[in-house]
């Protein structure tokens, strides 16, 4: 175990020895939670045919060629091939201090209620493996029960029933008590990111009643767990939802993810951000990107971590791998040119509503990082980290 929690002070982390702590670290996208543009599945043309975490588990069990055991056996081949140990590694020697572990709550219960019999086998994995090789894990929840934002990556693109429905929202506060019981005394786990990119409708961004339920959130975790950090996400601006001041917490850090998808330059969108950050209310609190890409430019890149340097701010980059055949075949127009991972696989996705077990499982195990490719990204990180 790492030597005491990293905590909050003023604007600055501050790890176990005293000494100020920047998140430097990387998303483990796509595996817990494979997303529709870099999946290496999909569903065919079942339902709208958008791979979701939830429309791919009805595509299997619509599959007259699977069993339900076999659907099970497929979960755990998948989760033993996308991530390794050679990967915690591997983010370790490129210079990255941190992981980001996206899950949603599929991955922990089958009803929002009932923890799945291996409920913590990955995770608890993952942060051994994290000790192991001198990383630090911040555990997100990327999909709430309900949705959160009905964005295919909460796992489900066809509700937002987390808010309305007040069983849905005790469900995952009652999960985040659990999750903060199990891993309190746990200095591995750098901190809880409660909830990803919610929104206040469907496709409008965080308000109120986010800050609202992160404030639920919050009071349910402290009452297990005072040890630690926990992340307040701002989607998709630092102005976007009810400022840090406004609430009675203690030892958070404000979040944002930090995207430029606009015709301006990486530089002014930086710019823009901070500008939004200084009149937000959270200028008084530790900040941290927790998802950003600087897309295909190495010099964005340089300017962007130089940003963030300059300003004291943590961060975690989108993500260490990713399918390229699908993003650059299927989402051309959104991704050309764009490369989401430190790695890249080339595989075509096999349909989860038709295809057999065996075919499947082939797939599955393909998804190894020793079948992808190092992009710029990972090469930029071991010359700027190391």
């Amino acid at each position: 175990m790492k030597q005491g929690f990293i905590h909050a002070s003023g604007k600055n982390l501050i790890d176990g020895s005293g000494s100020v702590f920047q998140i430097r670290g990387v998303n483990l996208g796509n595996w817990f939670v494979p997303e529709c543009y870099m999946a290496a599945a999909g569903v065919g043309s079942f339902e709208t045919g958008v791979y979701t975490t939830e429309r791919a588990l009805r595509a299997m069990k619509a599959n007259p060629n699977l069993t339900d055991e076999e659907i099970e056996e497929l979960y755990h081949i998948y989760m033993q091939s996308y991530i390794t140990e050679e990967d915690f590694k591997e983010i370790a020697s490129v210079g990255l201090n941190t992981v980001r572990i996206p899950f949603t709550w599929r991955d922990l219960t089958t009803d929002g209620i009932t923890l799945r019999e291996d409920a913590f086998h990955y995770l608890d994995w993952a942060l051994a493996m994290c000790e192991q090789y001198g990383l630090y894990a911040i555990l997100d929840l990327h999909g709430a029960i309900g949705s959160q934002n009905m964005d295919f990556h909460s796992g489900d693109d066809a509700s937002f029933n987390l808010y309305g429905s007040p069983e849905n929202r005790e469900k995952t506060i009652g999960l985040w008590k659990i999750i903060a019981e199990r891993y309190r005394d746990n200095t591995v786990v750098l901190g809880y990111d409660l909830l990803n990119e919610c929104r206040k409708a469907p496709h409008k961004f965080g308000g109120k009643i986010c800050s609202d339920f992160y404030d639920e959130l919050y009071r349910a975790v402290r009452s297990v767990d005072t040890n630690h950090l926990i992340f307040i996400e701002y989607f998709t601006f630092p102005i976007h939802g009810v400022g840090i001041r406004h609430y009675s917490w203690e030892n958070v850090a404000a979040e944002y993810h930090i995207y430029n998808l606009t015709p301006f330059s990486q530089k002014t969108c930086l710019r823009m951000i901070y500008a939004m950050h200084l009149i937000s209310g959270n200028t008084r609190v530790p900040v941290y990107v927790g998802e950003f890409n600087a897309w295909n430019k190495v010099s964005d890149w340089d300017a962007t971590l130089d940003f963030f340097n300059r300003h004291g701010w943590s961060w975690s980059s989108w993500t260490y791998k990713a399918n390229e055949l699908v993003y650059k075949r299927d989402y051309k127009k959104e991704h050309a040119g764009r490369d989401w991972g430190l790695y890249v696989l080339d595989i075509e996705p096999v349909d989860l509503s038709t295809a057999g077990f065996d075919e499947i499982a082939e797939v599955y195990r393909a998804t190894v990082t020793g079948n992808a490719r190092k992009t710029y990204i990972h090469d930029f990180y071991r010359r700027r980290l190391r």
